[in-house]
């Protein structure tokens, strides 16, 4: 093979941006486009002052593809079992890859990859051992075989409960047509709803309510029977397939705590401890997220549930908060769970969550429900990593803002504002506790200007407090603790603003390297996710990514649609 010229420091080439010094040092580099049928290979290799390529394709069966490894292995000069490379995303037909070769992926989605000048297999694969020679991307996580088994179970769950929607979406469209609104009262798969519709099925007589007198045609009975007897068969496959996780939860040991592994009864009774975790949404937890270890901040955790606002900023000012996507089937149960605890009113997270949503004239129960589901992944997480309870007490809740002492007068807003508020808030501070405690949104005359208004005063006058002595456990001041917002600092989930109240919870200690230091140096930790370190500037694609990705091929849903309550 011809030598190629190494590249030289901070010199820009197609498809990988600048290369520092230290990204170009690595000894190799493998790239894999991997197909149903074969694979390409891609071997990357310095020598001296040179690299050398070597390419080769294989087939996909068992035995080829321990060659293959074995090959890569004896070209880039290091055992099997150990390699590094990069290798595409193509739904499933990578994971064999990943099953026979094991050592440290990194799976790349290819379209943050970069396609080439020219699309062949071949080409691929030396992009990506380009990739791999200059530590572009980190390593993934690989799912072990428990994590593996119950994401089966739990797909085909989700596939019950899908095509159970399905029928009863159906079943509702087509007795609309005759006037029969029961999903107004009661949904079609509860067994109120079920009952009715098989009373019409059944050609009962007109029974009021929601049901009209029209009845069912008789050509169309046949019709809503057979999707009503499909709807009770996926509602018992779901249910089926609830209990076949569960059990199979129970039976296993789980990543869970510094030990090492706790027995699934142990991990379910730790997650439910959260509030509006249940069965379901600790299942999704278990099944998306595994070993709790590949996320090292909470802000990292909170970005791969969905629950992180990202700042778009032009001209140095944020024009837009925009919440991304992450993984969406945790992102949708824990929807919910923060559903069920807003609903529960006398829980000091869902009052919290009500004050929020009391801030915002439009959209304000939107934002409660993201602030609140953040705060349960956060909590899912020091819960799963420390094999701990969740503690409530630990969380600072419901604490207004000192400001100033000033009148009323003195926020600034104008007559008709002020005109608006309700009466008995003659000091700033009383106007400043309505505002936190939700309790403007549902004034009528008082907009969202008036409430900004009110909260940029507040944050330019608050006063600091010192902090009160914490009785109990230690407290620590790191960023691998339990804390992703401090108090006076929280943000709302989708709005980014201060929130005034946020949480302060002990955290806990960084684990230290051999020598005593904490990650990142003997100059003290790594700089804060999210922020440049050179530029001090909020970096978004930066927050994404400290921990470890997880190869999940095929393509995810843009959007999560609505869902009964129930589901």
């Amino acid at each position: 093979m011809s030598p190629l010229p190494v590249y030289p420091p901070r010199r820009a080439w197609r498809g990988g941006g600048e290369l520092c010094e230290q990204q170009i040092l690595r000894a190799y580099g493998v790239g894999i486009d991997c197909h149903s049928r074969f694979i390409a290979v891609c071997v990357l290799r310095r020598e001296g002052d040179s690299v050398r390529r070597f390419e080769k394709e294989f087939g996909v069966s068992w035995r080829e593809l321990l060659d293959a490894c074995s090959w890569a292995s004896g070209k880039a000069g290091c055992t099997p079992g150990t390699l590094r490379y990069c290798i595409e995303s193509t739904g499933t037909y990578h994971m064999p890859v990943l099953r026979a070769w094991m050592g440290e992926p990194s799976v790349v989605n290819p379209l943050l990859a970069g396609p080439t000048r020219r699309k062949t297999d071949v080409l691929d694969a030396r992009l990506l051992a380009h990739h791999s020679i200059t530590g572009m991307w980190p390593a993934s996580y690989v799912p072990d075989d428990n994590v593996a088994q119950l994401r089966v179970l739990w797909a085909a769950r989700g596939e019950a409960a899908r095509m159970l929607t399905r029928c009863t979406n159906r079943i509702n469209n087509i007795i609309l047509r005759w006037g029969h609104t029961v999903a107004a009262e009661t949904p079609i798969r509860s067994g109120a709803g079920m009952a009715i519709v098989e009373g019409l099925v059944a050609g009962e007589a007109y029974c009021g309510g929601f049901v009209s007198p029209l009845g069912l045609p008789v050509a169309v009975r046949p019709v809503v029977g057979a999707l009503v007897k499909d709807a009770r068969s996926w509602a018992d496959r779901e249910r089926a397939a609830r209990a076949e996780a569960l059990a199979f939860v129970r039976s296993q040991a789980w990543i869970c705590g510094p030990g090492g592994r706790l027995p699934g009864a142990r991990v379910l009774h730790l997650l439910h401890t959260v509030p509006g975790v249940g069965d379901v949404t600790a299942l999704n937890w278990l099944s998306e997220v595994g070993d709790p270890g590949r996320f090292r901040t909470s802000d990292q955790v909170a970005a791969f549930a969905g629950c992180d606002p990202s700042l778009k900023v032009s001209a140095g000012r944020v024009t837009e908060y925009v919440k991304r996507k992450g993984n969406v089937r945790l992102h949708r149960a824990l929807l919910f769970a923060a559903s069920s605890v807003l609903r529960d009113t006398d829980s000091r997270l869902s009052q919290w969550g009500q004050s929020i949503a009391g801030r915002h004239r439009k959209g304000g129960y939107k934002k409660a429900v993201g602030a609140v589901a953040r705060r349960v992944a956060v909590a899912l997480w020091h819960v799963h990593r420390l094999g701990e309870p969740f503690d409530l007490s630990l969380y600072h809740f419901g604490r207004n803002p000192r400001v100033k002492d000033a009148p009323a007068s003195a926020i600034g807003l104008k007559p008709a504002q002020a005109a608006c508020l309700p009466k008995g808030l003659h000091t700033a501070q009383d106007v400043c506790n309505a505002y936190f405690g939700g309790q403007l949104g549902g004034v009528r005359g008082v907009g969202e200007a008036t409430m900004h208004a009110i909260h940029e005063w507040a944050k330019r006058n608050r006063l600091i407090e010192p902090k009160e002595p914490h009785h109990g456990k230690e407290r620590h001041e790191d960023r691998a603790g339990p804390v992703s917002v401090r108090r006076g600092s929280g943000q709302e989930a989708e709005g980014g603003q201060d929130s005034g109240g946020g949480i302060e919870v002990p955290r806990q200690p960084v684990h230290k390297d051999q020598h005593g230091r904490p990650p990142g140096g003997p100059l003290g930790g790594p700089p804060p996710p999210g922020r440049d370190a050179r530029r001090g500037r909020v970096d978004n694609a930066a927050r994404r990514g400290d921990g470890l990705h997880e190869p999940r091929g095929g393509r995810q849903p843009t959007h999560v649609g609505r869902r009964r309550r129930g589901q």
